[in-house]
């Protein structure tokens, strides 16, 4: 499990302010949420996180040690794992092939082997098609192959980006039922964006709403469905 706090943390676009000077942390284990309008700053976010967007000022940190201005290669070796938005696996490979990718600088050959049953025994469809090429997946077959892939690095944190985009309801319901399950199995802390605050509300866990760059709300997401924050985090005054 893992720990991440940020610590006045912006992000510019040239005059464009992105995220404006956020702080919060993120407990180990815990489930949050990041949800608000196209525009918010949620996926420049996940990308100051993850070092793939570099902070304007500010610092993150994940257990105590500093993770801004390091490569987004060298933070994944300290154990944060990033899915991103439309997936992005490779789909000339096979499924194992993807899942395989991930662990190239890991020395547990054995515990990559158990992982890798445990990825099988959580999506069984993976299992079954372990020798298709993943281009031929389903959508929601490829959202599961990609958090798979993420967890084949054995992360102690876990960024999911937009996880239910362009799914059907059906599946993003066996998608988030599959991932929390894992996040249970392996003790994880999970940082998710999620466009629909009401699905991210009947999931559970914590949420973070924001706006124009700033966070607007930060509380239990289910209570935030019987309240105006959604309201105010969508067409609010985010001065």
């Amino acid at each position: 499990m893992s720990k991440l706090g940020l610590f006045d943390l912006a992000v510019r676009y040239g005059k464009l302010t992105a995220l404006a000077n956020l702080s919060f942390t993120v407990a180990e284990g815990e489930r949050l949420f990041i949800s608000g309008p196209n525009g918010a700053g949620k996926s420049s976010l996940l990308g100051a996180i993850s070092g793939a967007v570099k902070a304007a000022h500010g610092r993150v940190e994940m257990d105590g040690e500093i993770l801004s201005g390091r490569a987004p290669e060298e933070i994944a070796r300290r154990g944060l794992s990033m899915v991103p938005e439309g997936r992005r696996i490779f789909a000339g490979l096979t499924v194992q092939e993807n899942l395989l990718v991930g662990t190239g600088q890991r020395r547990d050959r054995g515990a990559v082997a158990d992982d890798l049953a445990t990825v099988f025994d959580s999506f069984p469809i993976l299992g079954e098609r372990r020798h298709a090429p993943a281009g031929a997946l389903s959508g929601g077959q490829q959202q599961m192959l990609a958090i798979s892939r993420a967890l084949m690095t054995n992360p102690k944190l876990m960024l999911v980006d937009e996880p239910s985009l362009g799914l059907a309801p059906k599946i993003v319901d066996e998608v988030y039922e599959r991932l929390c399950a894992l996040q249970a199995l392996r003790g994880l802390t999970l940082v998710i964006v999620e466009q629909s605050s009401a699905r991210a509300a009947r999931v559970g866990g914590r949420m973070l709403l924001m706006r124009g760059g700033r966070i607007v709300a930060d509380g239990d997401a289910a209570g935030f469905a019987a309240q105006d924050l959604l309201t105010e985090a969508y067409f609010g005054d985010a001065a």
